[in-house]
């Protein structure tokens, strides 16, 4: 699938990136450029001790530590400008203690503008165990971020993303779901994330997992990204008005 306004090539589905990047041995960071974090894989957050909802929408400079910050904000300027190669960095994680990291840029472009930043991370300590890739931007690496970054904004994972279309509101497995839930759909759609989805409907984070869960169970589905590619399917099987 190729989107108008770039040249993402999208191949792989998102369980297929998140095993390339398992056997990579690597975690994953999208943010976007004033630094709110969009997205973690599971080994991401398994080294930084965070759980998904308390990084949601938080600042990624609470992963540095601060005597590193200043150095960090020169970094960030080089990395902005389109520097995008590997680099040597410390993260710290949840308990105070830190974890040294190599960590490779990439810059997600939309047209012209820069509007988020994806980072292949590793382990310092086990960099030796990862596989070999290639790290120039327009290599291998470069083009295989590209992808990532381009399926992740395919099923929605970055804020405020409408990729997935419009709810088809009159098909059948649609219309079993309640109004809550639907509700609560709309606003996972639109790229909203659970602790955000709650906020915005005055209930607890709680009351919208267990509205998840009620429409994985009727849509015979296993997670919130199973979900998302759910709804683009039943859109494509909707027949297309005259």
């Amino acid at each position: 699938m190729e989107t108008e306004d770039s040249a993402w090539s999208i191949h792989p589905t998102y369980a297929q990136v998140r095993d390339v990047l398992d056997t990579l041995n690597a975690g994953l960071l999208l943010r976007t450029v004033e630094g709110r974090i969009l997205f973690a894989n599971d080994r991401m957050l398994h080294w930084i001790e965070y759980t998904a909802e308390e990084l949601d929408g938080q600042n990624f400079r609470m992963l540095i530590p601060d005597e590193l910050l200043p150095a960090m904000e020169e970094e960030l300027r080089e990395i902005h400008s389109g520097d995008e190669r590997l680099r040597v960095g410390v993260l710290k994680r949840k308990s105070g203690r830190t974890l040294p990291v190599v960590f490779c840029p990439h810059l997600l472009k939309k047209g012209e503008d820069t509007i988020a930043v994806v980072a292949i991370v590793m382990d310092l300590g086990e960099v030796q165990t990862a596989r070999r890739v290639d790290g120039g931007p327009g290599g291998a690496l470069g083009e295989s971020l590209q992808r990532i970054a381009g399926e992740l904004q395919t099923i929605s994972l970055f804020a405020g993303s409408s990729s997935v279309g419009e709810i088809p509101h009159d098909h059948p497995d649609i219309a079993q779901l309640s109004p809550r839930e639907r509700e609560i759909l709309a606003e996972l759609i639109a790229g909203l994330r659970v602790p955000a989805i709650a906020e915005k409907l005055f209930i607890s984070p709680h009351t919208v997992r267990n509205h998840l869960k009620s429409m994985y169970r009727k849509l015979d589905v296993s997670d919130q990204t199973a979900l998302i590619e759910r709804i683009r399917g039943l859109g494509r099987e909707r027949p297309r008005r005259p």
